[in-house]
């Protein structure tokens, strides 16, 4: 597999001989797979390939050549920065050019305004040091610190401090995009200047290119620069501690405090967080599953189902806990207050204080983020959805219920039902429900749990974020909107007609549910007898 001769050459005379590829040994290295997320499930092994060749431009400018190169030849073309959002954001055609973007390295900040200006390449993990180093930080979303910032924050971009820092879109300033045609699109303020301290800009929001609750997985274009908003911090360090993969931040606990407290029902449990939001206190506020506390003590993945295999049912089912970050953003005044309110609101509602490590392997820099999942080998967020915080905490109830008819091959957990959060001091909840799976066992059943959800949320009237590419667009497309999805197309057929970037997205899943045996028994909604896109 390659891509054409003239095309490569072409390419080649951009980027030069050492930053494209066709070689074989390297092409394989982007293949999706073989664990992480999504990894090993059907979708991989029908949608995914190896790309034809593998190019490595430096700047937007060249991105810009590049994308046009791919428009002359008719050249499919996908971009990538780190990967980790697996098989979706890999090859999806034969002979389809990677764009590697993690050249694409270089960053600013700005310690008056509050903002930092990065490139597709660069990862959260510096830049939330140099942030911290400035008195301020950025929200590092589950995928960790090693996903790129701004695929991160134009696909998903969650948090537990999204409690108090609110949804991700919020924090994108000014952009430079690449459409599907080579032409740049400069958004916000970059419309107007050279400085990005603005995200709004003149005219309509075109941010809405880049995402609606969560994002396209790159048919829409290549953003090539984004200034990502930061808030303002506490000053005293967060020191590294420990030796891998035992890591951790030590918090200085007169500024920065995680507490747990142990509650006496769900309807506290859930009261607790309204209460904290009308307060407006606390960093964060969120329920992680049970069976993260197993991951978190745990040395090996032997040791988690010897912790794990202890709980039953019964212990799911009378666990409720509401983990809060206290943060003394202006002293330790501040700091002391909010915990003695919050105190208050504990002894109020019957919640009991519990022992609580003194440092942050989780949320702030992501030390365990990549690890913590890989209990059975892959994994998923199988939904998430951003409403109101009353809606959150039932949401994952009808999930765990659903579950329990696919386990096996999903991995065990008594009924958990996820992960919710509050978001905006309360004024939203969010809720994530996430499965696992051994990728070397027969994963039917995963695949066709996933596609089912989608049926019980239109069932139940759930919103949820992963609609677009995430699931058949002619199945959720009539149910939400109404008729979402021709606006979606219609918006890739203006910007991208020969559907070059990234194709087959967001037809993608649709796609699947047609070439894979195994899911053609689930279809029970109507689509097109062709798919409305251009065949590679």
């Amino acid at each position: 597999m390659s891509i054409q001769k003239q095309a490569y050459n072409a390419l080649e005379s951009v980027v030069g001989a050492k930053y494209i590829s066709d070689d074989p040994a390297v092409c394989e290295g982007y293949r999706s797979g073989p664990g992480g997320y999504e990894s090993g499930l059907g979708y991989e092994r029908v949608m995914t390939t190896i790309p034809g060749a593998v190019v490595m431009p430096k700047t937007t400018e060249e991105v810009q050549k590049v994308v046009k190169i791919c428009n002359r030849y008719k050249v499919a073309y996908v971009p990538y920065s780190t990967g980790f959002y697996g098989p979706r954001s890999h090859c999806h055609v034969e002979n389809e050019l990677l764009i590697d973007l993690k050249r694409l390295n270089s960053f600013e900040i700005d310690e008056k305004h509050f903002h930092i200006v990065v490139g597709s390449g660069v990862i959260y993990s510096p830049i939330q040091q140099e942030a911290m180093n400035k008195g301020a930080y950025v929200i590092i979303g589950g995928g960790g610190a090693q996903a790129s910032a701004i695929a991160n924050l134009i696909g998903d971009g969650w948090s537990p401090l999204s409690h108090r820092i609110g949804l991700p879109h919020r924090r994108i300033l000014g952009t430079e995009l690449v459409l599907p045609d080579g032409e740049l699109v400069k958004m916000g303020s970059l419309a107007e200047g050279s400085d990005p301290f603005w995200g709004d800009g003149p005219g309509p929001d075109l941010r809405g290119l880049l995402r609606g609750f969560t994002g396209l997985r790159g048919c829409l274009g290549i953003v090539t620069k984004m200034a990502i908003k930061t808030l303002p911090f506490q000053p005293e360090p967060l020191v590294p501690t420990g030796v891998a993969p035992n890591t951790a931040l030590a918090l200085p606990q007169k500024r920065v405090k995680w507490v747990n407290f142990q509650m006496p029902s769900k309807a506290a449990q859930v009261k607790a967080m309204f209460e904290i939001g009308k307060a407006e206190i606390a960093g964060a506020v969120t329920k992680v599953p049970l069976f993260w506390r197993a991951i978190a003590k745990a040395e090996c993945k032997e040791e988690f189902w010897e912790i794990w295999g202890k709980e039953t049912e019964e212990s799911i089912k009378n666990f409720f806990i509401v983990r809060v970050l206290l943060i003394g953003y202006t002293s330790e005044e501040q700091m002391q207050y909010d915990e003695n309110v919050l105190n208050d609101i504990m002894t109020e509602l019957g919640g009991i204080a519990r022992p609580t490590k003194p440092s942050d392997e989780s949320w702030i820099k992501n030390a365990d983020s990549a690890g913590m999942w890989l209990m059975c080998g892959s994994y998923i967020s199988v939904d998430y959805i951003i409403e109101s915080l009353s809606q959150a905490t039932v949401h994952g109830e009808s999930y765990a219920d659903l579950k329990k008819k696919y386990t096996p091959p999903l991995m065990p957990d008594n009924g958990d039902p996820g992960w919710f959060q509050s978001f905006e001091l309360g004024h939203q909840g969010y809720s994530e429900f996430l499965v696992y799976w051994d990728q070397d066992e027969d994963t039917t059943g995963v695949d066709h749990f996933y596609l089912e959800t989608a049926k019980m949320n239109i069932k139940e009237r759930f919103y949820t974020s992963l609609l677009g590419p995430h699931q058949p667009l002619y199945l959720t497309g009539p149910m939400y909107g109404p008729n979402y999805h021709e606006w979606l197309l219609k918006v890739k057929d203006e910007f991208d007609p020969i559907w070059v970037c990234h194709p087959p997205v967001p037809l993608a899943h649709d796609d699947f549910v047609e070439r894979a045996e195994w899911m053609k028994s689930l279809k029970d909604w109507e689509s097109p007898k062709k798919l409305p896109m251009p065949k590679w």
